[in-house]
């Protein structure tokens, strides 16, 4: 009875994470098993520029926002996770070097991390994780590119638009001065943006 439990637990997570994480079903479990849960308050940090970043994490229910405190004291936000998003300093993990880069909770939020120690155990059992880990870098970069290119290619009003049609979940959880500065706008740019939208 109880290995049939533990079968069907093994099955449901899988059901849920499985495209997400990227790992297959013979797999998942030794995967799933290295993950811890955690619970951040809101305005609760999981990370603070100056320290290392250890972990991977995959917003389970919640938002964060990683931001930068730029040369000149400005909070300058980098990019906002809501649910079934992955975030981490990948170049504070890869580097083993202390992190420009801050990821504060919006509101509760929970979460499962994997610890960059086990990553590495996993990189040396077999090739598979190997591959995976190629994958995961992968997206993160792609995810980086794509962030970059927003906001260097898109005028501010598409910048907008786009969030709104891909994200819309961040209007309704996070407040207007982070989503301005988000999209590299001021809260007033961002109003007369809205208006300007409302009346076409």
């Amino acid at each position: 009875m109880e290995v049939q439990f533990q079968k069907d637990k093994v099955n449901d997570n899988f059901q849920k994470y499985g495209d997400l994480f990227q790992v297959d079903l013979e797999h998942f479990d030794e995967f799933y098993g290295l993950l811890k849960e955690r619970t951040l308050k809101k305005s609760e940090f999981f990370l603070k520029q100056g320290k290392k970043c250890k972990h991977l994490g995959f917003v389970k229910s919640g938002t964060l926002r990683s931001f930068y405190i730029n040369e000149s004291g400005e909070d300058q936000s980098f990019n906002i996770h809501s649910k079934n998003q992955f975030f981490t300093d990948y170049e504070s993990i890869l580097n083993n070097k202390t992190s420009k880069l801050n990821i504060q909770a919006l509101r509760k939020t929970e979460m499962l991390l994997l610890h960059k120690n086990d990553l590495q155990k996993l990189y040396l059992k077999e090739a598979y994780w190997q591959e995976f880990g190629r994958k995961m870098a992968e997206r993160i970069y792609l995810d980086a590119i794509k962030r970059i290119e927003n906001l260097l290619y898109f005028s501010a009003e598409k910048r907008y638009i786009n969030l709104l049609e891909e994200s819309p979940e961040i209007f309704r959880n996070v407040p207007q001065k982070h989503i301005a500065s988000y999209l590299g706008i001021t809260p007033q740019s961002l109003s007369r943006i809205r208006r300007r939208l409302q009346k076409t």
